[in-house]
């Protein structure tokens, strides 16, 4: 098992597997909190994780808690 914690301090727990990839988290994030997942940013240990990296492979032990930062789309000045 492994925490999301959002921007409001909220911790949304998923059961995981360590071959589960960081967009598969980003995906059940979607499912309970409605934000896509291009919009989910996860951060572990100070680092941004992408899309394609499995658990176990980024080193996420069980009990670890990500944090979710949402991406904001810029626009030219």
């Amino acid at each position: 098992m492994i925490k999301v914690r959002t921007l409001t301090g909220k911790l949304i727990e998923f059961d995981v597997e360590p071959t589960d990839t960081i967009e598969d988290v980003k995906k059940r994030v979607e499912e309970k909190e409605g934000i896509l997942p291009a919009q989910q940013r996860l951060i572990y240990l100070g680092k941004q994780m992408h899309d394609d990296v499995k658990l176990g492979e980024g080193g996420v032990v069980a009990d670890a808690t990500l944090h979710l930062v949402l991406t904001l789309r810029g626009g030219a000045y």
